[in-house]
C-alpha cells in the first residue's frame, strides 16, 4: 500500500507538471567527475589559494576546460574576470582597555578579545569611545524591530549579541524561530552598524549560538584577512570590528552593573532599550598590507529567444592553500570543498552543451575567494554579466559529501521561494524527498556564494544530498556528518580518494540540477520569492 500510495503522488506530479519540458541527460558520468575532481584537489594545486601558484594553476585548469566544453567566454573575449584583492596583516600586540566607574578593564587581543580593523591605514585608534550595548543589533522592518530606533550610536562603539532573537527563544514565530536568519550572520552586524555610523562593533561570542568555538574568531586578530581592493578603500567602515569572549562580556557588563543574561533575555523582546554602559573602549592596531589580482572564471551558452535572461550556475574554486600543519599534512586539498562541486558544475555545462538550445542563457561562474567572506561572488555582483534584474535564479554547491546516493535531498536556506517547489518536483522523480538543514542555527546558508545574489534579489538554491546516505541510513550519515565538521572541513584530510570516495552521489545532484535549470531556462515566469524571506523583493511575473 505505501509503495502504491508513493506511485500515485508521483504519477500525479509528473501529470501536473506535464507542460514542462522534460530531458534524459547524455554526457554525465562517474568518470568525467572524477577526472575534474582529482586534477583540482590534487596537491599539485597546492590547496587553491587565491593570489598563489596553486591558484593561478587552478585558474588556467579551469578556463581549458570550459574552452573544452565549447563555451563562450562571459567577459568580452575572457573567460576570466579580474578580482582586485588586498590582504590585511593585522598587529595587535598592545592590550585593549576599557575604562569605567571601577578603574581600567585590560584585554589581550586573541584570548578573551580579538580586534581587527578592515582599514588600509597604517595606524587605526579609538580613544575613550564611549560603549553601548544595543541588543541583536538589527533593522528589521518586515519583524517591526528596530534595535537602533531609541539611540544615535554615530561614532561609539556597540557591543551585540549573535545570531537573532529567534534563536534564543526558540519561538518560531520569532525571526525564524532557531533557524539563523541574515539578520543573525556576523557581518550583516558589522554592515548594520557601518550603517548607523558607529566607530567600533563587537559580537559577544556563544558558540552554540555562532556554530564555532572561539579559536574561529580569535584568529581575525591575528591572521590575514582579504578584502576587495575598493571596499578596503572605503571610509564607510567602522574603524574597528571584533568579537569578545561571553565569560569576558560578563565581566564588563557587570562592572557597568548590569547581569549578562538578564540583558539577553530584555533584547529578545522589541520593547528592549539600548543600554548605554558608562564605559569607554581604547585600543590601538596597526595593519600593514599587499594587494593581488585574482579572478572568476566563467563561460555561457546564450539563450535562443531571450539571451539576455540567465540561469546561473556557481561553485568556487579557492580553498585555503598550505597551511598550519597537521599530521604533517599542510597542503588543504579541499576535495569536498569545493572541488567536486566544481567538477558537477563542469559536468552540468557538458551536459547543456550537447541537448537542445534553452531559451535563456545559462552561465557557469566559478568565483574566487569564497573562503575570505564570498569576495568574488561579490565582485561579480557588482560587475555582471547579465543584469541583477534579469539573472533569473540560480543554484549553488558546496561542501560535497563523497559518501555515495542519497535518499534526501538537504535544502540549506528552505523556505525563502518558489524554488523549492521546482526541487521538490525534480526530487520526487529520482525517487528522493526534501529536507531541512539539520543544523539551521548555523547560518550556513548565509556563508556561501549565493548571499550576494540573493541580496540582490536574485532567488537561489542551495541544495545537496545530505543527512540519509542510502546504504547507511540517516542515522549513520549524521555520525559522519559530525565527524566530518570536526576531522575533515578546512583541515588537510579533505582529500578526494578515488578507491573508497564514491561520486554517484555528486552526479546525481548534477543530474538533478541540470534538469530544473532546463526547466526554468525554457519557462517565461521568474520564480518569486516568500514575502517572509529577509531577501524579499518584487520580481517581474514574466517577460
Amino acid at each position: 500500500m505505501k509503495q502504491f500510495l508513493y506511485s500515485l503522488v508521483l504519477l500525479l506530479l509528473l501529470v501536473a507538471c506535464g507542460n514542462e519540458k522534460s530531458i534524459s541527460t547524455k554526457k554525465m558520468s562517474l568518470a568525467m567527475l572524477a577526472d575534474d575532481l582529482e586534477i583540482l584537489a590534487a596537491d599539485s594545486m597546492e590547496g587553491r589559494a587565491p593570489c598563489t601558484i596553486g591558484g593561478e594553476r587552478t585558474v588556467r585548469y579551469l578556463q581549458s576546460r570550459m574552452e573544452e566544453i565549447g563555451l563562450e567566454p562571459a567577459f568580452g573575449q575572457s573567460y576570466l574576470q579580474e578580482v582586485p584583492l588586498v590582504k590585511i596583516l593585522p598587529n595587535a600586540s598592545e592590550p585593549v582597555v576599557v575604562r569605567d566607574r571601577q578603574g581600567e578593564l585590560r584585554f589581550t587581543n586573541e584570548t578573551e578579545i580579538s580586534l581587527w580593523s578592515p582599514m588600509l591605514a597604517p595606524e587605526i585608534s579609538l580613544t575613550d569611545n564611549e560603549l553601548v550595548f544595543v541588543g541583536f543589533g538589527i533593522v528589521a522592518p518586515e519583524n517591526d524591530w528596530n534595535d537602533f530606533r531609541q539611540i544615535d550610536v554615530t561614532g561609539k562603539t556597540i557591543i551585540v549579541l549573535v545570531n537573532d532573537p529567534g534563536f534564543f527563544t526558540q519561538d518560531p514565530t520569532l525571526f525564524n524561530g532557531k533557524s539563523m536568519t541574515y539578520y543573525g550572520r556576523w557581518t550583516y552586524k558589522f554592515e548594520e552598524a557601518e550603517r548607523q555610523g558607529a566607530a567600533g562593533c563587537i559580537i559577544v561570542h556563544e558558540e552554540e549560538a555562532s556554530g564555532y568555538p572561539w579559536a574561529v574568531p580569535a584568529r581575525h586578530s591575528t591572521d590575514p584577512e582579504y578584502y576587495l581592493y575598493d571596499e578596503a578603500l572605503s571610509d564607510k567602515h567602522c574603524k574597528v570590528r571584533g568579537w569578545i569572549s561571553q565569560s569576558a562580556a560578563r565581566t564588563l557588563l557587570a562592572r557597568s552593573g548590569y547581569d549578562y543574561d538578564s540583558l539577553k533575555r530584555a533584547a529578545v523582546t522589541q520593547e528592549f532599550t539600548p543600554v548605554p554602559l558608562q564605559a569607554q573602549l581604547s585600543v590601538r592596531l596597526r595593519n600593514t598590507w599587499e594587494t593581488c589580482t585574482s579572478h572568476n572564471v566563467a563561460g555561457m551558452l546564450k539563450g535562443k529567444t531571450a539571451p539576455d535572461e540567465a540561469i546561473v550556475y556557481v561553485a568556487h574554486w579557492d580553498h585555503l592553500g598550505i597551511g598550519r600543519p597537521y599530521d604533517g599534512d599542510s597542503i588543504y586539498n579541499g576535495a569536498s570543498d569545493n572541488a567536486a562541486a566544481v567538477a558537477g558544475l563542469l559536468a552540468i555545462a557538458e551536459e547543456f552543451k550537447v541537448q537542445p538550445e534553452t531559451e535563456r542563457s545559462l552561465l557557469f561562474l566559478i568565483p574566487t575567494a569564497e573562503e575570505s567572506s564570498l569576495l568574488g561572488s561579490y565582485h561579480y555582483v557588482e560587475h555582471p554579466v547579465f543584469p541583477m534584474e534579469k539573472t533569473v535564479a540560480g543554484f549553488n554547491s558546496d561542501v560535497i559529501l563523497l559518501l555515495g546516493q542519497f535518499n534526501d535531498v538537504t535544502v540549506t536556506g528552505l523556505g525563502h521561494s518558489e524554488l523549492d517547489d521546482y526541487l521538490k518536483t525534480a526530487a520526487l522523480r529520482q525517487g528522493r524527498y526534501m529536507a531541512k538543514d539539520p543544523n539551521p542555527e548555523n547560518g550556513m546558508f548565509f556563508r556561501s556564494d549565493q548571499l550576494p545574489f540573493m541580496k540582490k534579489g536574485v532567488p537561489f538554491l542551495f541544495a545537496k544530498g545530505y543527512i540519509d546516505q542510502r546504504e547507511l541510513g540517516k542515522e549513520a550519515t549524521l555520525q559522519i556528518i559530525a565527524d566530518y565538521w570536526k576531522h575533515v572541513y578546512h583541515k588537510p584530510s579533505d582529500e578526494f580518494v578515488p578507491e573508497r570516495d564514491k561520486l554517484e552521489g555528486l552526479l546525481e545532484d548534477a543530474q538533478l540540477f541540470f534538469h530544473i535549470g532546463y526547466r526554468i531556462a525554457n519557462e517565461q515566469t521568474y520564480p518569486k520569492w516568500y514575502k517572509t524571506s529577509e531577501f524579499y523583493q518584487e520580481r517581474p511575473v514574466a517577460r
